[in-house]
């Protein structure tokens, strides 16, 4: 095969979304409108559930949430430091602090018995993270938010087709925070998604979204009103309806996308099971309907002559490119002098230097996988101690 470019990511819009948009632009309502409700029904009905806030941005629906549920100056939210730094912007915009808890080694995600050992009378709440599709242990956590009457909100930018048995994340946490960056298995360009199973919040995320007013301009248009109220201060958060209708075209296709990111990893999988002992393959679990958001391995660097930075230059000169999700948060610029304690977390900081993140896509084609797969193998292979 010829060393042609193999992107990370490479997200192609069909003929039906472009459609949609171009029929957005010829109406001329471009904010939040009649798409935007659509989207958030068809979400919905996606994940099983029935109260869902469009929003501009997972960050923006993080924060928010935080505000729905009372946490600002004075509460702790524990959450995990391998994450994107959105997560811990949110908590700080808030006004509240951010606790970490280290990480499970296997599935990247927040470690419950870590959470346990940092929860305090200052605990507002506790904000798992998803990685690259992989849930976190939900089941333990919910169990522990109810023993101690501590609300979950979960930021699950990664995880939208995530499933635990039957169920989407969206069934296990107080909120559930999506994200339909451009990378995302559902793209909406940018936006996000508040899922909760109290209305009143979700209610109060839509207000909020439309700096608090109780009609937006849609509503007053729709029910040829003018009047309007703002019972408190809001925000700018709502979702346009040029994004929703990037969504909706992309929710017609998710399900056929699912089953070729899930093609993709299997096909990793099988090719790559057998270098155990130089590096690790996701492995989502029994019972786990991984969402294949991210392919994530771990290099064992003790079987290696080079790091996971060189491994990545060396894939890039052969026409691949790699990622890494995530660096730990706490090691930022933007950290210091920040006042936030600084802690060692042994897991994290072990995978921020291991973690690769392969190429999966809907359009990757099982034989660039196979071209993938050979190049690590041959890196590996020349490198390994």
């Amino acid at each position: 095969m010829k060393k042609n470019k193999i992107p990370l990511y490479d997200i192609k819009l069909d003929n039906r979304t472009i459609a949609g948009v171009r029929d957005t632009l010829k109406e001329g309502w471009l904010s939040s409108g009649r798409n935007v409700t659509e989207f958030e029904r068809s979400v919905a009905k996606e994940l099983g559930v029935k109260h869902v806030a469009a929003v501009n941005s997972a960050t923006l629906g993080l924060w928010l949430s935080l505000r729905a549920l009372g946490i600002g100056e004075g509460s702790q939210v524990i959450t995990s430091p391998f994450t994107f730094i959105a997560t811990i912007e949110a908590i700080l915009h808030a006004g509240a602090e951010p606790i970490f808890a280290d990480i499970d080694p296997d599935t990247l995600c927040i470690d419950p018995d870590e959470v346990a050992r940092k929860i305090t009378r200052q605990t507002g709440c506790i904000m798992p993270v998803d990685i690259g599709g992989q849930p976190s242990d939900y089941k333990t956590l919910v169990q522990m938010s109810c023993d101690l009457r501590i609300p979950i909100i979960a930021d699950a930018s990664h995880s939208f087709g995530t499933k635990i048995g039957k169920r989407s994340i969206a069934k296990f946490a107080d909120m559930t925070i999506y994200s339909f960056h451009a990378t995302k298995n559902l793209t909406c360009g940018e936006g996000g998604i508040v899922v909760s199973k109290v209305k009143p919040l979700v209610d109060y995320i839509r207000q909020s979204a439309s700096h608090g007013i109780n009609r937006t301009a849609y509503q007053r248009r729709v029910q040829n009103s003018v009047g309007y109220e703002i019972p408190e201060f809001g925000f700018k958060a709502n979702m346009s309806n040029v994004h929703a209708a990037i969504g909706l075209g992309q929710l017609a296709k998710f399900e056929k996308n699912q089953k070729q990111r899930t093609a993709i990893a299997e096909r990793y999988r099988r090719n790559l099971a057998q270098f155990s002992e130089m590096f690790e393959i996701p492995e989502p679990g029994r019972g786990i309907t991984h969402a294949w958001h991210l392919y994530i391995i771990r290099l064992h660097l003790s079987a290696l002559k080079i790091d996971r930075d060189k491994f990545i230059a060396l894939m890039s000169r052969r026409g691949i490119e790699c990622g890494v999700h995530f660096k730990p948060v706490y090691e930022f610029e933007c950290f210091r002098g920040s006042g936030l304690k600084g802690q060692y977390f042994p897991n994290t900081a072990y995978a921020g230097e291991r973690v690769v993140s392969l190429p999966i896509y809907p359009g990757l084609k099982l034989s660039e996988v196979d071209y993938i797969c050979e190049n690590i193998e041959s890196i590996v292979r020349k490198h390994r101690t």
